[in-house]
């Protein structure tokens, strides 16, 4: 699946925004960051969850016991969810007939890409998924953008 159309998003958020810092941008988007319990009722289980209009505010609830590298990846994925799938609400989201892989895979390609994250597989040779996700704070499954 070729997701190079979204490489145009990401440095239109960057131009607009003046920055490529993840905070700096939800800032100058206005879009809030609350931090809660891992076991909110809000989050489902989930690390993080956007909500388009709560309450009139655009916001981004997220486990508060993430280590900050790791933050920083699922604010960028749930960054990509804002920027990339619009028409799509919170409970539009939860029905079976959306493609949540696909979006799934396009907020992981996007955050991946926001926050430059590359893994040149020479200096990296021998390491599995695990450990790479590990040393880069970031989910296995998005990794496969990565090289």
């Amino acid at each position: 699946m070729d997701l190079s159309w979204i490489d145009q998003y990401i440095n239109g958020v960057i131009e607009y925004c003046g920055s490529s810092d993840i905070y700096e941008i939800y800032s100058a988007l206005n879009i809030e960051i609350k931090r809660i319990d891992k076991d909110d009722p809000l989050l489902k289980g989930n690390e993080a969850i956007y909500i388009r209009n709560y309450f009139g505010i655009e916001v981004v609830f997220i486990r508060d016991d993430l280590p900050y590298q790791y933050e920083k990846f699922v604010l960028s994925h749930e960054l990509g969810h804002a920027v990339l799938h619009i028409e799509i609400t919170t409970a539009a989201y939860n029905n079976k007939l959306v493609n949540k892989g696909k979006l799934e895979r396009q907020a992981d390609y996007f955050a991946l890409k926001l926050l430059n994250i590359s893994i040149d597989k020479d200096c990296y040779e021998g390491y599995n998924f695990e450990q790479l996700a590990k040393e880069f704070y970031v989910t296995e499954s998005s990794l496969q953008y990565s090289y």
